[in-house]
């Protein structure tokens, strides 16, 4: 693939991702513009979660009449101007549906992202190419939230959104330039793989106990992530009152060692022995860090937060590479439910959490959470050491 058109791809993928996660540290601060409690404030989250277990829907769909260009052109306008209106929006209930709307078009962008990286690289590249292009889409979680901290710091949360939705606007000049109008090839062999054959290969992601096993598992993983990420502000809020938005933003700094980890993974797995081995120490890590957020301290928690999410990015790298080598179905239906079952658990772990942490406080939220990594925990050890 020609670099002009992977950086066409990478910055499209870092805006949207940015896009995504932006309000996560600005939750405090809208549920006071928006004149809403702690636990509803949430949902601004958990709707744009809902689209993206979706995603295989979409591409299989989407991608049938348009060219993943022209899909990212078109969703990348209708999301710019979603942005600005959610930037002028008074009403929490249009913020979600906005933010409802915004799932689908990330779906979308994201979809058509990788579906070009497959079209365009050759067979023995793709795997380098999407290793950065995850390693950006962690970039892009990181950027958003630091970014908006900043931003809403001194200027307020609407100018945030409406530099986002100027931001995802020169999405469309860059991707029109840069990438090709490529198509998906035509299956040639569409006839011998009827709707009956793929129906009975769905049912077998589902009734293979190990599949079933790695999609709990990651349903736990993702659902503490995201009570984590979604209520962390909450509490540093209620620790200092005083702290800034920029103190808020800079506690996720922690989040870039997904960027290390999708890289090391490897090395780790050929370390400690086997997939299974490692995701359970993935875990433990992920649980010891979880107990450390206790602590009223924000130099701590600050600290902590690299050690928690490289557990969790740990878990979740490896978990997807073994995934895919042990599959003996189409890989875009094992992959599919891995997205679906992921968000699903960001969908849940990004609100009912916040109704545990308002009305008993925050250490039954985090004791509500470490139930779920010991249960993702248990999960893994029922894995076979052999793929």
């Amino acid at each position: 693939m020609p670099i002009k058109e992977f950086i066409a791809i990478i910055y499209t993928t870092v805006m949207t991702i940015s896009a995504l996660h932006m309000p996560e540290p600005l939750l405090p601060l809208l549920a006071g513009s928006l004149k809403v409690e702690m636990d509803t404030i949430p949902l601004i989250m958990s709707a744009t979660y809902i689209p993206l277990t979706t995603i295989p829907l979409i591409s299989g769909i989407m991608l049938k009449f348009l060219s993943p260009k022209n899909m990212i052109l078109l969703a990348a306008l209708i999301h710019s101007l979603v942005v600005f209106f959610i930037s002028i929006a008074e009403n929490l209930y249009l913020v979600i549906c906005l933010r409802f709307i915004e799932g689908f078009l990330i779906s979308a962008i994201l979809t058509s992202n990788t579906t070009y990286i497959a079209l365009k690289s050759v067979q023995g590249r793709i795997q380098f190419f999407i290793s950065y292009y995850i390693a950006f889409t962690i970039i892009g979680g990181l950027f958003g939230r630091i970014f908006s901290s900043i931003i809403a710091n001194y200027f307020g949360w609407r100018i945030c959104f409406q530099i986002m939705s100027v931001s995802l606007l020169i999405v469309i000049p860059v991707v029109y330039y840069f990438l090709e109008n490529i198509k998906l090839p035509k299956n040639i062999d569409t006839k011998s793989h009827s709707d009956q054959d793929s129906f009975k290969e769905l049912k077998m992601v589902f009734l293979d106990k190990t599949y079933l096993y790695i999609y709990i598992a990651i349903f736990c993983l993702f659902f503490v992530f995201s009570a984590i990420t979604n209520f962390l502000p909450f509490r540093i809020k209620n620790i200092d009152k005083e702290s800034s938005q920029i103190v808020i933003g800079f506690i996720y700094t922690g989040y870039i060692t997904g960027i290390f980890m999708s890289f090391i993974a490897t090395s780790i797995i050929k370390w400690i022995g086997n997939e299974r081995k490692t995701m359970l120490a993935g875990f433990i890590m992920y649980g010891f860090f979880l107990l450390l957020l206790s602590i009223p301290s924000i130099p701590i928690i600050f600290v902590t937060m690299f050690g928690f999410c490289s557990g969790m990015f740990l878990v979740h790298s490896v978990a997807s590479g073994y995934l895919n080598k042990i599959a003996t179905i189409p890989k875009s239906l094992v992959n599919g439910a891995y997205i679906a079952f992921y968000y699903s658990g960001g969908v849940l772990g990004s609100y009912i959490p916040g109704l545990i942490y308002k009305n008993f406080g925050w250490g039954t939220f985090i004791g509500l959470l470490f139930v779920f990594i010991i249960t993702g925990l248990c999960i893994i050890t029922k894995l076979s050491d052999h793929a």
